[in-house]
């Protein structure tokens, strides 16, 4: 699976000038990233915790006293983020809505680069969320010297990748991220290999939108414990109608054991996540996200 089968046009459409336009680092393997988050323990396995929580009880009670919010850096921008023991991810910076923002994790195809990703997840939400694309490693047949692409070696060193990412960034922006579980999306690969993440942590990431993946992944085991665990949502987004009918496969049988499922196609777009694929995502955010107060969401 993966992006390789995205035409030259579809890139070009999607990516043109992406490394200018996103500010996307270069991997641990070229020049110094600009960047230089702190070392952080792993995450735990639960939701985002950036801040303790007495402090958040001392907040509660005494909210007249407490000191403003501190000026968010790199509002709005996509940046990079030194993770710990890995490539530098890139982060896209809310901008609208009020703080604090919720988190969305955002996986490339194979073949891809973490910066794409982040700008049409940023552009998909309206900046009002955190978006952290975790990079993987790079592909030994890329392109040129300077048009490194990635993938992720196995889905347990993504998860790895993920929680070294999530403390990292819940250091650098503590007093602007929102507490509570995540949005998990996917392209491709992302998607295949999240839909494993998403069933031994189901908890944390209770909603799933996976475009052109992850339907397959779906094993017994695997549905039950992602329905038995807390997973409530997904979102299978497809643009080749092969998708659309593997992905009803998987969705009887997350309905049957109660994860409520939606899947949208947008008709000959191809293995594709940008154009009509994030028009449809937007479209459903609403419905994916349900109940969670955390979210000021754009306008369909």
């Amino acid at each position: 699976m993966g992006s390789m089968r995205v035409t030259l046009l579809m890139v070009m459409t999607l990516c043109w000038g992406c490394d200018s336009m996103v500010g996307e680092p270069p991997p641990k393997h070229g020049p110094v990233s600009a960047a230089t988050a702190k070392a952080a323990p792993t995450a735990s396995s639960g939701t985002v915790q950036p801040a303790s929580e007495a402090g958040a009880a001392t907040a509660t009670a005494s909210a007249s006293a407490a000191p403003p919010m501190p000026p968010l850096a790199d509002r709005g921008q996509l940046v990079p983020l030194d993770v710990p023991g890995f490539d530098a991810a890139v982060v896209a910076v809310p901008a609208a809505a009020k703080p604090p923002w919720p988190l969305v994790i955002a996986t490339h195809g194979n073949y891809d680069r973490p910066g794409w990703q982040c700008e049409v997840w940023h552009q998909t939400l309206a900046a009002r969320a955190f978006v952290l694309c975790p990079r993987g490693i790079p592909r030994p047949d890329s392109p040129r010297a300077d048009d490194t692409r990635f993938h992720y070696r196995s889905n347990e060193v993504l998860e790895r990748e993920l929680d070294a990412g999530i403390a990292a960034l819940g250091i650098r922006y503590a007093a602007h991220l929102a507490e509570g579980p995540i949005l998990y999306t996917g392209f491709s690969l992302g998607a295949i290999m999240g839909v494993k993440i998403a069933a031994r942590q189901p908890k944390r990431f209770p909603w799933l939108i996976l475009v052109e993946g992850g339907h397959d992944a779906w094993t017994a085991a695997r549905v039950k414990a992602f329905a038995e665990g807390g997973g409530k949502r997904i979102l299978f987004a497809c643009g080749q109608k092969g998708c659309q009918l593997a992905a009803k496969r998987a969705a009887r049988k997350l309905e049957a054991a109660g994860v409520s499922t939606r899947i949208e196609l947008s008709p000959g777009l191809g293995h594709s996540y940008g154009g009509p694929i994030s028009k449809l995502v937007r479209n459903n955010l609403a419905w994916v996200l349900e109940g969670d107060e955390r979210w000021d969401l754009p306008e369909p």
